[in-house]
Order: structure tokens, then C-alpha cells, then sequence
């Protein structure tokens, strides 16, 4: 008995003995074979059969070429974590947090997608921001800091709104928040950039020239009347007359480019010639109106002649005082019917 209780103790201490001699450490528990031989106990990598993949930190791109020392500065493997700042310093300083790979892979540290790494933050890089050198917001003595900054407009452009004149912004006391005049996902300030949703530049009035509607710095004195802006057109426009029309554009006009085609339906209120017996029954407003450029005069007879004799006309043998002219076709028939 006393032999077996000996054999036994000696066991237990030759194992202690063996783990206390492995220089990785007792939670190394793989055969030494998978990197050394027994002809040489130096570690060859080309030669090594252990397979760092089934590790916490598989070995891809940069790292695959590293030696293990690199990051295994002791023999006690378990010693080196998987934080990247544990081998790489942190030169943004922690403005953008531990984890390196939020930004950057192990194959190369220029960022490709720093668009949409930005999208998870509170400033969505759009527009002519997609475009702008990181250090032009993120300013530092090193620009390698891109801390949180302002989100709003003007923390950024206080000089461009102070020199912007054309409106002068600042005298006319234009708002700070740049969003509500500029879009943010245009490639350009002005024309098509501009917010202009309460009088819609669109179509026609898609115009990269202020100027051409706001005469003078003060952008507030202008009317959003048709005619302030089209009174020479309205004047000049002959085919037809003008003149005699309302000079509320958008009664016979869209914002189509060249303003055409034009249709004015408010004609029916008048007399209906887009609705009942006479819609689709012309084509041009002369075929009515005979007398150039004179939309009060208008012709029934020179269509309606038929019912000057024959059968058709004692239908207004009843009718007192009946003659066969327009304007008492209009008194009887003021629908067309």
C-alpha cells in the first residue's frame, strides 16, 4: 500500500514539475509538436503546423506577415489581448473611439467608406459635404483628431455667411440655419441649391441668377405676382393679344418651359368651351374672336349660319325681338347650349 501511495506521489509531482518548466504557461494546453521539433526547440514559422484561425484573433491580411513577437511580447501568450490599441497607438486619441476597426481593416488603414461611417453620426456627409477634406471641419494641431464638433451650419461657415452679399445676409438679417435656404444635398450653393419652396423655382422658373427676379439687395421686396416679373412679356405678347386678358399668368399658363402650352380654362366661367357642345368643336381662339385682338368681340354666326333660314329658324319664330346676330346668341345661350 505504502508503494502505491509513492508511485502516486511521485506521479503528481513529475506532472507539477513538467507544467511548471512550460515556459507559455499552464493554459497552453496544445502538443509542443504543432511548433517545435525535437531536433531543435527554436520556433520555425515556415515549419509550424499551429493554426492561429482557431485562435480569439485569426491572422488576416497585414497581420498574417507579422512576426509573433510583434505582438506576443512575452512567452505567456495569453498575456496579449485582441484590442487593437494594445499594439497600435491611438494617434486620433481617442476622438473616435478603441476600435480601430470601425474605420479601418487589417489589410490596409486608408479608409474607403468614410461616407458611410459618417452616416452614423449626427452629421450625414452630404451633398458638397461628400466632397470636403475631413480637416476642414475637424481642426487640430496634428488633424489626425476628429472629435465631435457643432452639427449646426453656422459653426462652420460664419465667414462665408458674414461675406455673402448678393443677398447680404447678414444686414438683411438672414437666418443662421443654413439648411433653410441651402440644401444640404446639392453640389452647389446657389441655383439649384437654394430652398425655395415657398415660391417654387422649378421648370420655367428654374434660374441660377438671383437677379433676375430680385432687382435689389432686399430680398423681401418682391411680389410673387406673375406680372412683376413678366409685365414686358405680358405687353409684347400679340398671337394672342394680351392686352385684354388678366394679367394672373398662371389663369392660361403652367410653369412648362416656353410657358406653353397655354389654356385658359377659366374661359368657362365665361362661356364654356372646354366643357358641353363646344369642347373639342376648335383650335385657335380667332375662330371666336374674328376681330384681332379684340377677346370682347366674338362671332356665333359664322359658325352658326344654318339657323339664319330654312327649317331651323322658326325655332325662334316665338322669340321677341329675335335677331340673328352674336351678341344675342350669347344673351339666349350663355352655356353654348
Amino acid at each position: 500500500m505504502c508503494k502505491w501511495s509513492a508511485i502516486l506521489i511521485f506521479y503528481l509531482l513529475s506532472i507539477h514539475e513538467i507544467n511548471s518548466q512550460n515556459p507559455h504557461g499552464k493554459d497552453l494546453n496544445i502538443d509542443c509538436i504543432l511548433c517545435h521539433s525535437s531536433e531543435n526547440w527554436s520556433f520555425n514559422k515556415t515549419h509550424a503546423t499551429f493554426n492561429h484561425d482557431n485562435t480569439e484573433f485569426p491572422l488576416k491580411g497585414q497581420h498574417k506577415d507579422l512576426e509573433c513577437r510583434s505582438c506576443h511580447t512575452s512567452l505567456i501568450f495569453k498575456d496579449a489581448d485582441n484590442y487593437c490599441v494594445s499594439c497600435h497607438t491611438d494617434i486620433h486619441q481617442f476622438t473616435v473611439g478603441a476600435d480601430c476597426a470601425r474605420c479601418h481593416n487589417s489589410s490596409t488603414w486608408v479608409v474607403q467608406n468614410i461616407i458611410q461611417i459618417h452616416e452614423q453620426t449626427s452629421f450625414p456627409l452630404m451633398g458638397v459635404h461628400a466632397t470636403v477634406n475631413c480637416n476642414a471641419c475637424h481642426v487640430s494641431e496634428t488633424n489626425l483628431r476628429f472629435g465631435p464638433i457643432h452639427p449646426e451650419c453656422i459653426s462652420c461657415h460664419e465667414q462665408d455667411y458674414q461675406l455673402a452679399k448678393q443677398p447680404d445676409h447678414s444686414t438683411l438679417r438672414f437666418s443662421t440655419d443654413c439648411a433653410i435656404c441651402h440644401k444640404q444635398t446639392s453640389m452647389d450653393w446657389m441655383g439649384v441649391g437654394i430652398v425655395h419652396s415657398f415660391f417654387p423655382l422649378e421648370q420655367g422658373h428654374q434660374i441660377s441668377d438671383c437677379s433676375q427676379c430680385h432687382k435689389t439687395n432686399n430680398y423681401k421686396e418682391i411680389s410673387p405676382e406673375c406680372i412683376n416679373c413678366h409685365l414686358t412679356d405680358f405687353k409684347n405678347a400679340k398671337n394672342p393679344d394680351h392686352t385684354a386678358f388678366p394679367t394672373q399668368c398662371n389663369l392660361c399658363h403652367t410653369l412648362a418651359i416656353g410657358w406653353m402650352p397655354a389654356s385658359f380654362s377659366n374661359h368657362d366661367s365665361k362661356f364654356p368651351i372646354y366643357s358641353g357642345k363646344h369642347k373639342g368643336e376648335w383650335d385657335q381662339c380667332i375662330e371666336c374672336h374674328t376681330v384681332a385682338g379684340n377677346y370682347s368681340s366674338f362671332s356665333c354666326i359664322d359658325c352658326h349660319e344654318h339657323n339664319n333660314a330654312g327649317r331651323l329658324a322658326k325655332e325662334h319664330d316665338e322669340v321677341r325681338g329675335y335677331q340673328f346676330v352674336s351678341s344675342s346668341c350669347y344673351s339666349c345661350h350663355p352655356k353654348g347650349n
